[in-house]
């Protein structure tokens, strides 16, 4: 049986260990030369560090609830909280977990029963800022957010399903992928990343555009910096050029639209028009703004 073959039954199967399922993709992993998939692959054993972007299964919206107190000693306890009472600049942080534990870490919230029932995010100092935005006449004095288990039993089944497509597809590539013996690079490492982006970041946004005569396809996840230079790479822009466009992205903030880049971004697309012009990028002239401006405008959300 090969790695890809074990992989793909132990993803099939909901009562195998998922911890393990995923080591045995990081042995895989490091026969395709995929940094994205590698960091992926890490991140979901040991939790996603404070700093790196989460994919989409893993934020979710919470229930606020909370305690109140008012004349007389009078209290409310447990009792819901509008998402329109938080003030605007809180709202997304009270309102939204973010779920950066190990998958490990997850399933051992189960002890391998999913049953049900709700988790609670801590939130003391929100009743602070609610004070007497809830109840007339009455204090927040402790408030806190729940979310259903169910949350959690997605995002193990998401893992593994998304485990499963991705080496179905990189089987059809190369089905020797990861066998003994097989090249270190069975499949080209931009051709790894774009299907770990199309099926396992699922949602990430598509951009085309005709470069030397041939259409290439890439995706780029909205504040996701890596897959806008792997998308950039595919569209064969150099190293340097790469690295210009991620210092000029950092040194302003974001555009209010796609048509309102910063003085920065907006010359950095005016110069590689120009080697296009000139022929030392292999792409069109009149595709080459456009690819550069929508792959942008993707990373920045500003796309549909």
């Amino acid at each position: 049986m090969t790695l890809l073959q074990d992989i793909q039954n132990a993803a099939i199967d909901a009562k195998s260990d998922l911890g393990e399922v995923l080591r045995k993709c990081k042995v895989l992993a490091a026969g395709l030369g995929s940094k994205p998939l590698e960091d992926w692959l890490i991140w979901e054993c040991n939790g996603y560090p404070p700093d790196t972007p989460l994919p989409d299964y893993r934020i979710w919206s919470v229930e606020l609830r909370g305690n109140f107190v008012g004349y007389g000693g009078s209290e409310m306890r447990n009792m819901p909280i509008p998402a329109s009472c938080v003030p605007d600049k809180f709202r997304e942080a009270a309102t939204m977990f973010k779920c950066r534990d190990s998958v490990a870490t997850i399933e051992h919230f189960f002890g391998g029963a999913y049953e049900d029932g709700n988790f609670v995010k801590q939130m003391p100092e929100l009743s602070v800022v609610l004070g007497e935005r809830v109840l007339e006449d009455m204090t927040c004095i402790y408030a806190w957010g729940e979310y259903s288990r169910g949350h959690l039993v997605k995002v193990l089944n998401t893992v593994r399903n998304r485990i499963l497509d991705f080496v179905i597809a990189i089987g059809k590539e190369c089905p020797e992928a990861g066998s003994a013996g097989a090249n270190r690079n069975p499949v080209e490492s931009g051709k790894v990343t774009q299907i770990f982006n199309t099926l396992v970041y699922g949602g990430s946004a598509n951009v085309a555009g005709a470069t030397s005569g041939s259409t290439v396809t890439f995706n780029v996840q909205v504040n996701n910096i890596e897959t806008l230079k792997e998308a950039l790479r595919q569209a064969g822009i150099e190293e340097t050029d790469i690295d210009a466009l991620v210092k000029a992205v950092k040194a302003e903030p974001k555009p209010r639209d796609a048509k309102s880049f910063g003085p920065h971004v907006a010359g950095w697309i005016s110069r590689m028009a120009g080697k296009a012009a000139t022929g030392a990028w292999q792409v069109g002239v009149g595709a080459a703004g456009q690819i550069l401006a929508t792959a942008i405008g993707k990373f920045y959300g500003l796309q549909p």
